[in-house]
């Protein structure tokens, strides 16, 4: 686990910084501007309202998979994928439909200073990039079920992708249209999930319709409640800052976007790959109840943490 951890954290940092060359581009091209701002908030809502949900589905879909393996098969632990993937096509289903009808008031509240042309710039961008929440949904299970599967390689090279097409967009769209830059975000997250695929049928995964409520997905709800309300608190100061921003000058929204993705780096890159790594196995140990060697795993994610991160905050 020790070297699958290292190499996530090596594949990390070749990513962040393709997504720091992403970042640049777009400032190089658009820099705090008003086309920007409204990009950036086009790109945030989707994220934000789904984070919402998604998160705490995908935080909590490890351990009860774990848990329906130990008790029933391989075969209930796909049935029970099954309703979880069909649960989260419905949840995204009201979700889009919820932003193209209110997309205007929705971009407002997150962007409460924007000018009207701004505003509208933002709300065509809105819609073209919420379509993608289908999947942004499914990714987040798929990249969980892979995790479960050993595979970490897979969910951690999504990036790329992404960030090449982003960066392609971006320049298309000061050559040609500017709505390239939402078409082509749109196709960077869709196919973050797409690549996937191959790896998620050779993992056995075979998808049917079941949307039968049964006692695990009832867990599964219950143990997401404190992870969404931690998440809704995350969100909404995110979405005060960028309100705020909004209001104080044209650009102030893309100035706090750049300066957030530098103050995210290390969590990005340290913590995130080896909780990665770490969760989906303490999850399997917990649910075999092998506490010993559990505690033994807690005990060295926690110390390999506390090594990476002490040095990196007393750094000048």
């Amino acid at each position: 686990m020790k070297k699958v951890a290292i190499v996530l954290v090596i594949i990390t940092i070749i990513s962040k910084f393709f997504g720091f060359f992403r970042e640049i581009t777009l400032s190089y091209f658009y820099g705090v501007s008003n086309e920007s701002d409204a990009y950036i908030i086009a790109l945030t809502i989707p994220s934000v309202i789904f984070a919402f949900v998604g998160t705490g589905l995908a935080t909590t879909f490890i351990p009860i998979y774990n848990n329906v393996l130990a008790e029933k098969g391989a075969n209930a632990a796909n049935s029970f994928t099954n309703k979880v993937v069909n649960l989260v096509f419905g949840i995204s289903t009201a979700i889009v439909l919820l932003i193209f009808i209110f997309t205007e008031e929705i971009v407002k509240l997150f962007a409460y200073g924007f000018d009207n042309d701004t505003l509208n710039l933002a709300v065509q961008f809105t819609r073209i990039i919420s379509i993608s929440i289908y999947f942004i949904g499914l990714g987040y299970i798929f990249k969980s079920l892979l995790q479960i599967k050993d595979n970490f390689i897979i969910p951690a090279i999504v990036g790329f992708p992404y960030n090449f097409i982003v960066i392609a967009s971006i320049i298309a769209s000061t050559s040609w249209n500017i709505m390239i830059l939402p078409l082509g975000t749109f196709i960077a997250l869709s196919l973050e999930t797409i690549v996937l695929f191959p790896s998620i049928i050779k993992s056995g995964y075979k998808h049917r319709l079941d949307f039968k409520i049964d006692n695990y997905i009832k867990k599964m709800f219950l143990l997401s409640l404190p992870v969404i309300l931690g998440t809704s608190v995350n969100q909404l100061n995110k979405l005060v800052d960028r309100t705020l921003a909004s209001q104080i000058s044209v650009g102030g929204i893309s100035a706090l976007n750049y300066a957030s993705r530098l103050n995210n780096f290390v969590q990005g890159v340290f913590v995130v790959s080896i909780v990665a790594v770490m969760y989906p196995a303490i999850s399997k140990l917990a649910a075999e109840s092998n506490m010993k060697e559990l505690k033994k795993v807690l005990s060295e994610s926690i110390i390999g943490v506390t090594l990476l991160l002490v040095p990196l905050t007393v750094a000048p």
